[in-house]
């Protein structure tokens, strides 16, 4: 008889063992490889089964998709004193230097088109700094469409696209070899109007011209004249539309999720039905799920998520080489930051979060993320709840994603575009995609689900609830997170909540 193994066949068991340490994709895995590698399993396997088994009952569905009532509440952005007038002589030229993702720079333009205006100065069309977590080098044009925000801008303030020549060694790289007079580093966060005038008018007069940077977040929400409220109102939701290509493509992922058998899309795999049954309240109807799942926010909440020990170390390590030990979460214990509603919803729970509500898997659901961590692993639960989950790869041909494909900012694009046309937005945890969402909707009079953070971390750390009460706790605790108005308290965003500086109520 022979032995199980032969020498051989030993060493290439202990190869085939040890080859993955010195195989350059295993032995520099990011936690995201690794959590894939190690898929986690479930954490709420009751309710995930409970949820998989139960049907949902009609009626829930009909109000699940009917569209929110007349709230009262218009949009209203344009400027008290009509018609707005540009001032007869610019005072120079205004710069800034904006970072962060999408959503942010969105925030910080139209901030800086209240700035000029509060200034009197003429706008250069904002300078995009690379993202250091996404690597993007997306400028201005080519998100959004320069023409139009410089068109319906044109009686408020003076934009050019490039500085006149006579300025044209007032680059970024100018700015980043030396000190120099015409930068103003210290803005303050949510610095006043008055700020400005005393610091920033002296410098434009000076040399006619100024450059501001950093310019994230400083400008305040409060004490500002409604016009410049108006202003920046008519920025956010007006002028910055984005580039064709992007809305052509954004276009026709919305058409395709809401007629699947009449817009066919190469790799699309919501052909292949999983259900016999489309409930016909929501046929034609899709939800877009901004499923806040990446490396950095699961790294920055300081929370478990299931993955075990090498997880845990692998976020430890990410936690410390970006910020340092400056996560301030990290004091508190998994249990206590759930119960304050303080970590991100996993794609499981987010999935049993809509399985509560009353969506089922009849249920189209497009699927806004960048790279979530851990992969199509810690989707898999979401999957089998949602099988007709669709996304920009499934909708899309490569050709189509070849204008977007490893830009970050556009991609955010694409999903920020199907967010706003979708007929149910949820976002999965708090950020800058969820308040740019969130108020645009609002603006818009659109249905979008805010998690209650707070009682689902609560509800998911009794690990004995049943499904009947599970989805009983939240039902009611949604009942009035659904798009409701509601209005815009002190040092608020205006962006999240544009009532009532950007809307009337009629």
């Amino acid at each position: 008889m022979k032995p199980l193994l032969q020498p051989k066949g030993v060493l290439a068991a202990l190869l085939l063992l040890i080859f993955p340490a010195f195989y350059s994709p295993f032995a520099h895995a990011s936690p995201s490889v690794l959590s894939e590698w190690n898929a986690p399993k479930p954490r709420h396997l009751p309710l995930l089964k409970s949820a998989l088994q139960l049907p949902t009952s009609n009626e829930k569905q009909s109000d699940l998709w009917t569209p929110l009532d007349d709230q009262g509440w218009r949009p209203c952005v344009e400027s008290t004193n009509s018609p707005p007038s540009l001032p007869e002589k610019s005072e120079g030229y205004l710069q800034v230097f904006l970072d962060g993702g999408l959503n942010q720079q969105r925030m910080g333009i139209c901030d800086a088109v209240a700035v000029a205006k509060i200034l009197n100065a003429t706008l250069v069309i904002p300078h995009f700094e690379v993202n250091p977590v996404w690597q993007d080098s997306s400028s201005f044009m080519d998100i959004f469409d320069v023409d139009h925000f410089i068109n319906v801008l044109k009686d408020d303030i003076s934009i050019v696209k490039e500085l006149p020549d006579e300025f044209s060694w007032s680059t970024r790289e100018y700015y980043a070899i030396a000190i120099r007079a015409t930068r103003i580093k210290m803005a303050p966060v949510h610095a006043s109007a008055n700020w400005y005038l005393e610091n920033v008018s002296p410098v434009l007069q000076s040399y006619g011209i100024a450059a501001v940077s950093p310019f994230s977040h400083r400008l305040s929400f409060d004490n500002l004249p409604m016009d410049i409220q108006r202003l920046r109102c008519k920025v956010n939701f007006q002028a910055l539309v984005f580039v064709p290509h992007i809305r052509a493509l954004g276009d026709a992922l919305v058409s395709r999720l809401r007629h699947p058998y009449k817009n066919g899309a190469p790799g699309a795999s919501y052909l292949q039905e999983s259900t016999d049954v489309i409930n016909k309240d929501s046929a034609g109807k899709f939800v877009v799920l901004h499923l806040r799942f990446d490396k950095d926010m699961a790294a920055h909440s300081a929370c478990d998520f299931g993955g075990g020990k090498a997880e845990k170390l692998a976020l430890a390590k990410y936690r410390q080489v970006i910020w340092q030990g400056r996560v301030l979460n990290s004091q508190f214990t998994d249990e206590e930051l759930r119960s304050q509603g303080r970590c991100p919803l996993t794609p499981e729970e987010i999935g049993l979060l809509l399985a509560a509500l009353g969506f089922d898997n009849s249920t189209r659901l497009y699927l806004a993320s960048h790279k979530v961590y851990g992969g199509e692993a810690r989707i898999s639960t979401l999957r089998k709840l949602f099988p007709l989950m669709e996304d920009k790869k499934s909708l899309a041909s490569s050709e189509e994603r070849s204008q977007i494909k490893g830009k970050a900012s556009l991609l955010a694009a694409v999903d920020y575009y199907v967010g706003l046309h979708s007929d149910i937005f949820v976002s999965a945890s708090p950020g800058n995609m969820h308040n740019a969402l969130v108020g645009h909707r609002t603006y818009k009079n659109l249905k979008t689900i805010r998690p209650n953070m707070a009682l689902l971390g609560q509800l998911f750390l009794n690990k004995t609830i049943s499904w009947t009460d599970f989805q009983q706790a939240v039902v009611e605790g949604h009942e009035n997170r659904q798009g409701q108005i509601r209005l815009r308290k002190p040092k608020q965003s205006i962006y999240t909540y544009p009532a009532p500086d950007c809307m009337c109520y009629a």
